[in-house]
């Protein structure tokens, strides 16, 4: 009878140490669960100058290539308004905006930019109106930009000289094919870039020799990651992930995705023509 009562009580024992166990790897589990996720720091983007229309695809790309990192993620973006009411009251994490963007919002959320991105080593961007006929004075826009930024560009590009109705603006996907739209008659001016426009003389000679550029503005830094002033010691992770992404194929796979070839660090004439754009 002592050893049934024996064994009785060695398996009660067993039984309520394997259930205490069991307990403490779910509450474990909870916590590290939920931490895991508080801890998370969101990629934020949203800019007008792209059109990029796949954010599933670009969102699967770039959480697979992060999450090499750490806990990070991209949320991209649509819409400004809705962009700007989620990060509001928000104190860790990223954002991925447009250089003109970043100056009308840098001083209500705090932000600090880090990071410019670049195409062909260079920072800067000059954006130019393009035509086959110098005496082209209306007609349809084609743009890589979304219409906004657009009609933006050119109202300071023309200077006071934009007037009427809002141009008929067709959406292309890179700067290279508003001048390609041109050449095919889709459209009778294009907004693009000059380093677009160096591009066509390589791959359409005979195309390039027609464009005339009728207006151009100012330079302006290409896509910018920012912070928020906070944030900006515990980013440095993170931010040196972005900065490094062209140092291997997978990281310029997915920066072709933004139109980019890499980043670079800001210096102060940068930061002047960011926060006095």
């Amino acid at each position: 009878m002592q050893k049934i009562a024996h064994h009785i009580t060695s398996f009660l024992h067993t039984q309520r140490l394997r259930g205490l166990l069991l307990c403490c790897a779910a509450v474990l589990t909870v916590t590290l669960t939920a931490f895991a996720t508080s801890d998370k720091t969101t990629i934020y983007f949203y800019s007008s100058e792209t059109s990029i229309n796949n954010f599933k695809s670009l969102k699967m790309e770039f959480d697979r290539y992060l999450s090499r990192f750490g806990p990070y993620e991209l949320q991209p973006f649509s819409d400004r308004d809705s962009f700007e009411k989620h990060i509001r009251n928000k104190e860790q994490y990223v954002l991925l905006l447009s250089s003109w963007h970043y100056s009308k919002i840098f001083k209500a959320n705090a932000l600090i930019a880090a990071l410019a991105g670049t195409r062909k080593g260079e920072k800067y961007q000059k954006r130019i109106l393009v035509a086959k006929d110098e005496s082209v004075k209306t007609g349809r826009i084609a743009s890589a930009s979304s219409i906004q930024h657009t009609i933006s560009y050119l109202k300071k590009m023309l200077k006071g000289k934009y007037e009427g109705e809002a141009p008929q603006i067709l959406t292309v996907p890179k700067d290279i094919d508003a001048l390609m739209s041109v050449g095919f008659g889709m459209s009778r001016l294009a907004l693009t870039t000059s380093n677009a426009l160096d591009e066509l003389q390589n791959i359409n000679p005979a195309l390039y020799q027609k464009m005339k550029v009728l207006a151009e503005g100012e330079k302006s830094l290409l896509l910018i990651v920012a912070v928020p002033e906070r944030f900006s010691k515990d980013a440095q992770p993170i931010l040196a992930a972005i900065k490094n992404m062209s140092a291997d194929p997978e990281g310029r796979e997915k920066l072709g995705m933004l139109g980019l070839d890499g980043w670079q660090g800001l210096d102060p004439s940068d930061t002047l023509t960011l926060e006095t754009e």
